[in-house]
């Protein structure tokens, strides 16, 4: 809790307007899970920074608890398309996803929910999930680029083509009209930190 609070004052000190809490695996729990809700707690009292989680497939009980503690954003990604999924994942469902999004969503929390582009999914894998993300009202869509690394399944995915990339959040924008459709990872893909891509549509 301790080292959480710090990084949370250092972060509004450098003038981050958010600070999330980021965990690995399937789902926090137990005591991990309590310990972050008095790390959250606490921020809240201490500092105005607003506060965002991604603790993976959490419960609706584990959701309410966290906007309770002052988490007003909660981060779910869904990756890639419905069809395209269970390719890319196998240690959960993409119903799984859009259950804990529904969730997070009735326990009064903002959702920030995207995928990655250059797994080897189609066009149409895209445009079902820019359609899935709008069926859902997401507003907060990161669109992630994938950086291939040695020793992964997907090490010998070639590097998108810029120009396909731009298109790719294009046509984000087109299907999310009134979302801030995010810059995420990958950038380094994109020439001048991805500048093209803000008058391509992200804007964020």
């Amino acid at each position: 809790v301790d080292t959480i609070t710090a990084e949370a004052d250092l972060n509004e000190r450098e003038g981050a307007h958010r600070f999330s809490i980021v965990t690995s695996g399937r789902a926090l729990g137990g005591t991990d899970f309590e310990q972050s809700l008095d790390a959250y707690r606490q921020i809240r009292l201490k500092h105005s920074i607003k506060l965002c989680a991604s603790m993976g497939l959490l419960t609706f009980e584990q959701l309410v608890k966290l906007r309770a503690a002052g988490v007003t954003n909660y981060h779910c990604n869904l990756e890639a398309s419905e069809r395209f999924f269970p390719s890319i994942c196998t240690s959960h469902t993409f119903a799984d996803k859009l259950q804990t999004i529904r969730a997070a969503q009735k326990a009064g929390l903002a959702v920030c929910s995207g995928g990655i582009i250059g797994m080897g999914e189609s066009w149409e894998d895209r445009i079902d999930m820019a359609l899935t993300l709008a069926e859902l009202n997401i507003q907060s869509i990161p669109v992630n680029i994938l950086t291939a690394i040695t020793g992964t399944p997907l090490q010998d995915r070639p590097q998108l083509e810029e120009s396909e990339i731009l298109r790719t959040i294009a046509l984000f924008r087109f299907l999310n009209p009134s979302a801030a459709i995010r810059l995420a990872g990958g950038r380094k893909a994109l020439q001048n930190t991805g500048r093209a891509a803000f008058l391509s549509g992200a804007n964020a």
